[in-house]
């Protein structure tokens, strides 16, 4: 897969992340860090960060970082616990799932490192470990600040425990679309695998991104799978195929409106949950694919109105964006998300009550 075969390997290389990158060189120089909370949209290069910080604390990673994939036990628990090399030396029956993860934890913490001053934690997805785990998590990192150092991965930081945020520097991963960043990343890739991609395909590419470096190299890799053979050229079109092919959050999004705007609101609630949880989408992402699905539906009805519908049509696109204005301020310090998109969407359904103009497709 592209996504690894791009992966930086060095710090200079993490793209648009120049103010994080600045702010730990000085540590790296003295080869120390502090424990670490990372937090930022999808895609922003959290994950590639560590793993160029191991490779240049370290050289080889791999024996002196464990990555714990938070999801993965907050889903499976015991069954992933037990399924995983790592911790069969761990694992008992008897104990239950979080009892399991404090011991190894612990156990892991505790451990001298090999060649290197310190080991490396990293918990991704740090936002969905639950709270016993994340007081039991303060205690380990007062303890072992000899033997390891922690380092926390999230889409939401108020979802960490403000014990575990105080005892860590805070680095902020910004969307790639506030800079340049992504249209570079995305041009070296395309030039290392030989494709033509035109502006068109890149403006496209970049649109339906939103900052996200991941997805965008899924894109163009998805786009080159069916590329012409010869001129190896992508363009918007290809882009726009590779998308409704393989990524589905925008037809999703789409959904959701058109329960909200219908009233079923268990359909709302159950989609939220899907993105959430399955796609690992954070609040504000999902805000972000809401407001350009309603963009989008609310261009297809311009089309068919005469001058005062239209006029209409925008006023109350003014007031929905106002909703998510205050949906989006409340998710800054939420804990839970899905409340507040649950509560912005409501008001879709009062909005189209008055006067359809967000039709459902069939």
């Amino acid at each position: 897969m592209w996504i690894e075969k791009y992966r930086p390997k060095k710090l200079d290389e993490i793209a648009g992340q120049e103010e994080v990158v600045n702010r730990i060189k000085g540590f790296v120089k003295e080869k120390t860090i502090p424990n670490l909370l990372l937090w930022g949209p999808k895609g922003t290069g959290k994950t590639s960060f560590v793993y160029a910080l191991a490779n240049e604390l370290y050289g080889s990673y791999d024996e002196n970082i464990m990555l714990i994939e938070t999801s993965d036990f907050v889903e499976q628990r015991k069954k992933w616990l037990s399924e995983d090399k790592r911790f069969k030396f761990f694992y008992d029956e008897q104990k239950s799932a979080i009892d399991i993860f404090k011991e190894i934890i612990r156990e892991y913490a505790a451990l001298r490192p090999i060649n290197a001053p310190f080991k490396l934690l990293f918990f991704n997805n740090a936002d969905l470990l639950p709270g016993n785990a994340q007081h039991a998590l303060r205690r380990v990192i007062e303890r072992s600040n000899k033997t390891c150092r922690f380092i926390f991965s999230t889409t939401r930081p108020a979802g960490v425990i403000p014990a575990i945020r105080s005892r860590c520097l805070n680095l902020h991963f910004t969307p790639l679309d506030k800079s340049d960043a992504l249209d570079a990343l995305i041009d070296c890739i395309a030039e290392g695998e030989g494709l033509n991609l035109t502006e068109g395909g890149l403006k496209t590419l970049r649109e339906y991104a939103r900052g996200d470096a991941g997805a965008a190299i899924n894109m163009l890799e998805a786009a080159a799978t069916t590329a012409r053979a010869k001129t190896k050229t992508i363009d918007a079109i290809g882009i726009e195929n590779a998308v409704q092919n393989a990524f589905f959050q925008r037809n999703k999004a789409e959904e959701l409106i058109d329960s909200a705007c219908a009233g079923r609101y268990k359909d709302v609630r159950a989609g939220l949950e899907i993105l959430i949880r399955d796609e690992k989408m954070g609040g504000k992402e999902i805000l972000v694919e809401i407001h350009e699905a309603l963009r989008r539906k609310m261009k297809i009805s311009e089309m068919a109105m005469g001058e005062e519908e239209e006029q209409n049509l925008v006023k109350r696109f003014a007031r929905i964006v106002l909703y998510e204005g205050e949906a989006d301020l409340k998710l800054c310090n939420s804990l839970n998300s899905i409340i507040h998109l649950e509560e912005m969407m409501t008001h879709f359904f009062f909005l189209e009550k008055r006067k359809p103009v967000l039709k459902e497709k069939k």
